[in-house]
């Protein structure tokens, strides 16, 4: 369910206008169920949720090259965010690491791709707005991960059902 939410989300926010333009910025709103995913249900659920959702969407609505930085950016911040995580971070210093390592994952790939040092001075400009994107992703998620509770996985013959702590169902 993260998993589609993500991908519907980040789909909505491609239309999302910016109040500036600064080539490449997005808040990366989709990781509000990978950061969700981390906190409620663990490393292995939230690794699941962003790998398929970054694989969705560079097959629905990207290229080759597209899943090739989402999924470096994926990895580098998923990295990160665990990290920070066990490091004892609040929620929003766990996503604002995530959003900055992302950022510094594809201009690393960029760097690569292009093979111009040039792309590495952009660095600063996205860790700016990896900070400002980490804090927006990370106060809606801290506000929803403190709705939601973490929750327990109980399997039955049958189906698997999601029981949150703060009482719920399927």
């Amino acid at each position: 369910m993260l998993t589609a939410a993500g991908l519907i989300i980040g789909y909505l926010e491609s239309f999302l206008v910016l109040p500036f333009h600064v080539p490449g910025v997005r808040i990366g709103l989709a990781n509000i169920t990978t950061l969700m995913a981390l906190y409620i249900a663990g490393p292995g659920y939230a690794i699941s949720v962003a790998a398929v959702r970054v694989s969705l969407a560079s097959l629905l609505f990207g290229s080759p090259v597209s899943f090739i930085y989402s999924m470096s950016g994926a990895a580098f911040a998923f990295a990160g965010m665990c990290l920070f995580k066990r490091l004892g971070f609040s929620v929003y210093g766990v996503s604002v690491s995530g959003a900055t390592l992302h950022n510094i994952a594809q201009i690393l790939v960029a760097f690569v791709m292009v093979g111009s040092r040039y792309v590495l001075y952009y660095i600063p400009v996205l860790i700016l707005a990896g900070v400002g994107a980490g804090l927006i992703v990370g106060s809606v998620s801290a506000i929803l991960i403190a709705r939601i509770g973490p929750l327990s996985l109980t399997e039955d013959r049958d189906r698997i059902t999601i029981v949150s702590d703060k009482g719920g169902g399927e």
